[in-house]
């Protein structure tokens, strides 16, 4: 887990100062709260288990993000689908083998949730196919039993 979100802000570091984040499927938060000590402006974290929504709110806490920060108790299709604002960098890392990555993508930019030069940044199992979207896919690589998209809204 460690190797990979190293890996992710190795490529994306220039991207996250002062960025609008949402952290979705948010677990730990582990995403969100990298992007904050990185120097993103704000992070929204949407986490669907309230059990593990308390263990988000400690961690928030403990590392002094609370004024940054906002928790959304919902899936992340309720949240999108409701969604009015947008952000720069968007995370996702749903359980694998459940083929959701292509199911929150559209919804992305259905929604219209991605600023115009915005990053998604996807975490899949590594068999999951979200090929569809290839004109937008800028970098793709599999760690382990983890695939890490990241596709860019403007690029074509």
């Amino acid at each position: 887990m460690d190797k990979v979100r190293e890996a992710i802000f190795a490529i994306i570091r220039s991207e996250v100062m002062n960025a609008k984040v949402l952290d979705l499927f948010a677990g730990s938060g582990s995403l969100g709260l990298e992007a904050l000590s990185e120097g993103a402006e704000r992070c929204d974290f949407v986490e669907s288990s309230y059990k593990v929504v308390k263990t988000l709110q400690k961690n928030i806490s403990n590392l002094d993000f609370d004024k940054y920060s906002n928790i959304h108790n919902c899936s992340a299709f309720s949240y999108l689908n409701n969604c009015t604002k947008t952000y720069d960098i968007i995370f996702f890392d749903p359980p694998y083998k459940r083929e959701f990555a292509e199911k929150v993508i559209k919804a992305i930019y259905m929604n219209d949730v991605l600023s115009e030069d915005g990053l998604i940044i996807a975490e899949t199992g590594k068999s999951e196919d979200i090929s569809k979207f290839e004109n937008f896919i800028i970098k793709e690589k599999i760690y382990g039993d983890t695939k890490v998209t990241i596709l860019k809204k403007g690029f074509v």
